[in-house]
């Protein structure tokens, strides 16, 4: 069977035996200030890498993620997502990020991603906003299994946010606690984690509604086991899937998330639960270069 010629990649040498230099910027998402929130790598310019060789540059950053732009057209472009471990359908930082690198100065712009078409637009006030994939909100996960995945108590939990599973893109639990304090201790107990992945590439989103600064609606962290980076500093699926599972509880608005704040990454997410689900946040540039090797 012919592969698809984004993985087939190609030879193309330069006269000194190196591939052709791809453009590289790296910026700063859901950050109100530079060097903060989450980083990210874009590396344009990259019809000729295959699979492979994007999931060695993905791991060479070291970052959450790093994007690679297939194909540019006006408006538009095709872009691939890699973690260091694996690709990914989508994410949101990743998505926010690349639209701005490419985008931001056109008012709007979309991204083809392998779960689907993307559009990212930027306001005024210095927010990029992306209107998701469809979240599919899954089964509840009971209580003391939800408590014991953290290492907390199940009095830790918050009984108006029941803990459920959601995909969009990514898998995660949901896990909702009663206090800043508790979400400041959890630690995912590796043998409850097994029982409950059950295998799979789960992701434990916990949040609390007692934020780091009054002007912002909910604290949260992400823990990601499996993935090489243990804890996410600004997660745009995840909060795209904690969107969803407000406003399943009736819930409608904007609201602020703060997450990073235990690894030095301070990061704010804007979420407008609505429908459609819209994610924020502010972009800051902080290195262009070259990628030659």
């Amino acid at each position: 069977m012919a592969k698809d010629a984004s993985d087939r990649g190609d030879d193309r040498m330069n006269a000194t035996g190196r591939r052709p230099p791809m453009d590289c910027t790296i910026v700063d998402v859901f950050a109100e200030r530079p060097l903060a929130g989450n980083q990210l790598a874009v590396v344009r310019g990259c019809a000729h890498l295959d699979a492979r060789e994007m999931q060695s540059i993905a791991r060479e950053m070291n970052f959450s993620e790093t994007t690679f732009v297939v194909e540019e057209r006006p408006g538009e472009a095709r872009v691939r997502i890699f973690t260091p471990v694996r690709e990914l359908p989508f994410a949101g930082h990743p998505t926010l990020g690349t639209a701005w690198v490419l985008g931001r100065d056109r008012g709007a712009f979309t991204l083809d991603l392998a779960a689907g078409r993307v559009p990212v637009t930027f306001e005024a006030d210095g927010i990029a906003w992306m209107e998701p994939p469809p979240v599919d909100l899954g089964d509840p996960l009971d209580p003391p299994r939800a408590a014991a995945l953290l290492g907390l108590a199940e009095s830790d939990l918050d009984p108006r946010y029941p803990s459920r599973f959601a995909t969009v893109g990514p898998w995660f639990v949901l896990i909702g606690l009663r206090t800043l304090a508790a979400l400041r201790r959890i630690a995912v107990e590796p043998s409850v984690y097994e029982d409950v992945a059950e295998g799979g590439w789960l992701a434990v989103f916990a949040f609390a509604e007692e934020p780091y600064h009054s002007d912002a609606n909910f604290a949260a962290r992400m823990l990601i086991p499996f993935n090489g980076i243990r804890e996410d500093a600004a997660t745009g699926s995840a909060n795209t899937a904690f969107a969803a599972h407000l406003r399943s509880l009736g819930a409608g608005g904007r609201f602020i998330v703060e997450q990073g704040f235990e690894i030095d990454r301070p990061a704010r997410l804007y979420l407008e639960v609505a429908d459609p689900i819209r994610v924020g946040g502010k972009v800051q540039p902080v290195l262009t270069g070259t990628l030659d090797y």
